[in-house]
This record gives structure tokens, sequence and C-alpha cells, in this order.
């Protein structure tokens, strides 16, 4: 019996700071986090109150970055995407391709949707880059042998003007084919958004926004 005691004894010794250290870890973090979602549905509020519209843009602007915590959106890219149901959802994609779309507007400013900048040749173009530079790229590794003898021999006529280009030009090639294949991801990236937001967005019923906004 005394040798329990004396396990429990330890045991709790070295439980006990770890539980506490664990929830004073916790806690602040579920307090931040309740805080987090308060100040998330206050912001929701302003956002669709009456009176939003006699504020000035920058304050709109500034409302929408914090509603949404995304520091590039507008005031009317989140009024746009308010009108959909996920709305958080869809402003999360759109930040990632933001730069690669175009928007479109109505008569009063308002935007009615998007389109891709790029078309499907330049994409196109992006991708043989990607694959012509990547190839000149990796050919050092693939004949390595034969290309350090290249520089060898380049070194010895007293060309010494083109062995950083030979050392150098791989490197560049390979960055050059990276910028090609992250410009044409995003493309894909674009089209498979615009095309998912065609196919499962739902716009909420402009009664229910009426019904609301005369809530607020």
């Amino acid at each position: 019996m005394d040798l329990f005691l004396k396990i429990g004894g330890i045991l709790s010794i070295l439980v006990i700071p770890i539980l506490l250290a664990f929830l004073n870890n916790k806690l602040p973090h579920l307090k931040h986090k309740q805080e987090s979602k308060v100040e998330s549905l206050r912001l929701s509020l302003e956002f669709e109150a009456q009176d939003l519209k006699i504020r000035s843009d920058l304050y709109k602007d500034r409302l929408a970055k914090s509603l949404f915590n995304n520091d590039a959106l507008t005031y009317n890219e989140a009024k746009f995407f308010s009108q959909y149901e996920n709305a958080d959802c869809w402003v999360a994609q759109y930040a990632g391709i933001r730069n690669m779309l175009t928007r479109e507007r109505d008569e009063t400013g308002a935007i009615t949707g998007f389109k891709p900048k790029s078309n499907l040749f330049k994409a196109f173009l992006f991708f043989v880059g990607y694959i012509s530079l990547s190839s000149i790229g990796v050919i050092p590794l693939v004949i390595m042998n034969e290309y350090i003898a290249w520089m060898l021999s380049v070194y010895e006529k007293g060309i010494l003007l083109i062995i950083p280009l030979q050392a150098f030009m791989p490197i560049i090639s390979l960055l050059l084919g990276y910028l090609c294949l992250k410009n044409f991801d995003k493309y894909v990236d674009c089209r498979a958004f615009l095309r998912c937001f065609k196919r499962d967005a739902y716009k909420i019923p402009k009664i229910a926004i009426d019904e609301t906004e005369s809530t607020t």
C-alpha cells in the first residue's frame, strides 16, 4: 500500500505541473477564440447596417478587410460576395487569384462578376515556357560530366566571360521556369474558381437580404 502511495505521489508531482501548464495555454486560446467570434459577429452587423452607406469609402474598405480578415479586399468585393451563401469560403479562394481577375461592374460601380485577365493563349505560353526553361535548367544535371568538361575547356581557352554564363544560366532558367509554372498554376486556379463559383455559389434571395438589413 505504501508503495502505491509513493508511486501516486511521484506521478502527481510529474503530471500536475504538466496539466496546469496545458490549461494555462489552452484557456487563453479558448477565450481569444470566443472573443474573435463575438468581434466577427459585431463586424457582420455593422457591415449590414443601413447607415454604412453614408460612410466614406475608406471606412467601408477597412471594415471589409477586418470582416473577412483580408488586407487586399475592398468593400465592393465584400459586398458582392456577401450576397452569396458561405461568403467566407468564397473570399478565401478569391484572395489567392484576385490579381488574375478583372472585375465587371454595372453603371453604379457595383461588382457584378469576374472574368480572367489571361486567355488560353497566354496560359499555353506559360506552360511552354515552363517546359522549355526547366529542360534547359536540368541539362547540366543530366550530362554533368560533359558539362564540367565543357566549362574546363572554355577556361583553358581563356574565355573567362563565358564561365559565369555557363554556371548561372541553368539556375536562371530554372527560376524563370518556376515563374512560368506559377503563372500557369494561377491561371488554372483562376479558371477553377470561376467554374466552381458559377456552378456552386448560391445567391441569397434579395428578399432574405432585405429582411436581414431591416432587422439591423
